[in-house]
């Protein structure tokens, strides 16, 4: 009898999934309720170039000062990392003046190292100031004044005008990318104006040690920067102090005004801008 060894044919199904991320080009506006000039109206409007690290998830909207909720991917573009390169928030007296001599380069400034935990994305980064991204996405930009004339609105009820974070942008003014330890030199006469005057600008509170009875704190133009899902460029925070007997408790995920005096201080880590912008004698209008 004859007979043949069953052969017997197993075939397995193997599932791959994958995801990816779409492109968004979505930029900073103005504030609602501060009224465009004709420097405004001339004011060249450009992406933000960013320096590309580890992609991260975050599932909290991100929204600039003004309310406008960014893009998934402008969201979770940018991670950053735990050790920090910011300027210690105890700032020391103002410069007198915005332009920088050879002589007046800068002081440098130490480190802090601690991080916190962000409870609203839950992503974690340097507390107090954070790690600045000032590289050039290609070759460094040629510096030309692209906001030669600006006018700012004074608020009322105080000596205080209204500033905002797009006057503050060296990218949008001067097409500067890097920003240069000399920065301040190739300032329009406008932003030099507003050197060591009281204003007014909204912004985010980047997260801190304390959870109150703070002093001073670093002001954001955006919340993905408090949450540490990007890196801000040098122009994207200020350093604030507030007024002498003055505390306030930390605010999270939204946006509030600051009033105070406002000042071109820049200062150095190694070769490179830490900071540029305080705010002193400061006030918190939440």
């Amino acid at each position: 009898m004859n007979s043949r060894p069953a052969v017997s044919v197993i075939l397995l199904g193997i599932a791959v999934s994958s995801a990816g991320c779409e492109s968004s080009s979505d930029g900073y506006v103005e504030f609602d309720n501060t009224a465009p000039s004709a420097g405004d109206l001339k004011q060249v409007s450009q992406e933000l170039p960013y320096k590309e690290d580890s992609p991260v998830s975050a599932t909290t909207p991100v929204k600039t000062a003004d309310g406008v909720d960014l893009s998934q991917t402008q969201r979770t573009e940018h991670a950053v990392s735990k050790t920090d390169i910011g300027a210690s928030p105890d700032v020391p007296p103002a410069v007198g003046q915005t332009n920088v001599q050879s002589s007046e380069l800068p002081t440098s400034v130490a480190a802090p190292s601690s991080s916190v935990v962000s409870a609203q994305s839950g992503l974690s980064g340097p507390a107090d100031v954070p790690v600045i991204e000032n590289t050039a996405s290609s070759e460094p930009r040629k510096i030309e004044l692209l906001v030669p004339e600006k006018r700012f609105r004074k608020e009322r009820g105080t000596s205080a005008v209204r500033v905002n974070f797009d006057d503050i942008d060296l990218l949008k003014v001067l097409n500067m990318e890097p920003v240069p330890l000399d920065a301040a030199n190739h300032f329009p006469d406008w932003l030099k104006a507003i050197n060591g005057k009281p204003v007014r600008i909204r912004g985010f509170m980047y997260p801190t040690y304390e959870p109150d009875g703070l002093t001073g704190f670093t002001l954001a133009r955006d919340n993905g920067i408090c949450c540490f899902v990007r890196k801000p460029k040098i122009y994207d925070i200020i350093v604030v102090s507030l007024a002498s007997g003055v505390t306030t408790n930390y605010i999270e995920g939204r946006p509030f005004d600051v009033e105070g005096i406002f000042r071109v201080d820049p200062k150095a880590d190694g070769t490179d801008l830490a900071s540029l912008y305080r705010i002193e004698n400061a006030t918190v209008i939440d």
